[in-house]
């Protein structure tokens, strides 16, 4: 079969260093190209990189020029689905000039061809727009039902909604079952289970009013991206005020609880106040060492979540056993955070994808502490059987 050829071209605000990083780098990779990636940055190393939908590639590196020039061959799902890419870049007046040449002789890889044409191009672009300005598109048009929901309960379906837009069909307290099918149990987020729509979509939600099981047709909306200060001395001290303005509510909501009754789960296997607490400092920790790694770019890949793993969280409840200590510790290690944000060095905060990326997730990060709010009032203020009144 003849050999067919995907020639496409950009021209990148960006140092060429950064450009070939950009396909040679895991962190970088995910930051414009696919969700999970593993990378080799040698000549016989491997790749692969995977998104949200299952899809996946993979390949290996067949000649690297850094700054200059990379080859790999690439391999899909699909049985006999290959090709051979070839990126070129050149400089002049410190913009980049990208080639990307993409070509096989497999059919398979033929009959999808204005399909990978159609793919390399939204990815390109999302590289321009990442390294130019640090937005991630398929972020900026990632859709919304125009609510928020509190946290995944342990032990419960569905996400209850704890705000709405204006125009919302659902209203606070509503618990969204399923979108199109999909249940949200535990294992399918919200995020999850509107992976691949975008703004503009209509999707089916299940959810459950007043004990009954209701459908409405609801029309996606894009989501909203905040603001994200150009320094990161700006994005500390935000940060920083968002924490006091919660834990300012987390102190309130603990106010005149006792530690038996912090200590007291509503029901087997679900958390009591205590978990919840820990929880967060278990993700206040594991947030630390995500900074790190992205401030390093060497983010690796976890199969799964530890912050909700039972014996990390009574292992923290045993080195704190009050609310009190508790509550400082969560603090002290929300004070590490923002040290860590002041200390972002300039060549980080220059690399805007990433900074970006990095910002983006901290302005919203104290908004998780707030989403467990109903339920640790919900724990302290449960009714024990053995504790209900006899008529």
């Amino acid at each position: 079969m003849a050999n067919k050829t995907l020639s496409l071209k950009r021209s990148i605000e960006a140092p060429c260093e950064l450009v070939y990083r950009a396909f040679t780098n895991a962190t970088l990779l995910r930051e414009w190209f696919c969700d999970v990636a593993i990378a080799q940055p040698r000549v016989g190393g491997r790749f692969y990189c995977q998104w949200h939908d299952g899809r996946a590639i993979m390949g290996k590196y067949t000649a690297l020029l850094p700054a200059r020039r990379i080859a790999f061959g690439l391999r899909g799902d699909e049985d006999g689905y290959y090709s051979q890419c070839t990126i070129v870049l050149s400089s002049k007046d410190d913009v980049t000039a990208l080639q990307l040449t993409d070509s096989s002789e497999s059919k398979a890889w033929a009959k999808s061809i204005e399909e990978t044409e159609a793919r390399w191009n939204l990815a390109l672009d999302n590289l321009k727009s990442v390294l130019e300005t640090g937005i991630d598109q398929r972020l900026a048009q990632r859709p919304t039902l125009g609510v928020t929901v509190d946290a995944m309960r342990p032990g419960e379906e569905g996400l209850r909604v704890s705000s709405v837009s204006e125009d919302s069909v659902l209203q606070v307290g509503d618990v969204i079952l399923s979108i199109n099918g999909k249940k949200l149990n535990g294992e399918w987020g919200l995020s999850d289970a509107l992976e691949g729509y975008t703004a503009g979509d209509k999707v089916k939600v299940t959810f459950r009013r007043n004990g009954k099981t209701m459908n409405a047709t609801i029309k996606l909306s894009a989501s909203p991206l905040p603001e994200v200060p150009a320094s990161a001395e700006e994005l500390a001290e935000i940060v920083a005020r968002r924490y006091t303005e919660v834990n300012r509510d987390l102190t309130q909501a603990f106010k005149g609880v006792s530690e038996e009754r912090a200590a007291r789960a509503p029901a087997p296997g679900q958390w009591s106040a205590r978990h919840i607490l820990a929880h967060l400092i278990v993700e206040e920790r594991n947030l630390h060492a995500w900074l790190t790694d992205i401030i390093a770019g060497n983010e690796p890949w976890y199969d799964s979540q530890t912050d909700s793993l039972r014996v990390r969280l009574d292992a923290v409840i045993n080195g704190f056993p009050t609310i009190q200590a508790l509550l400082t510790e969560l603090k002290r290690n929300e004070a590490e955070t923002v040290a860590l944000l002041n200390a972002l060095p300039d060549e980080f905060v220059a690399r805007k994808g990433s900074y970006y990326r990095l910002a983006v997730r901290m302005l919203n990060w104290p908004d998780h502490a707030r989403e467990h709010l109903s339920q640790i009032t919900a724990a302290v203020k449960a009714v024990l059987p053995s504790a209900m009144p006899v008529f």
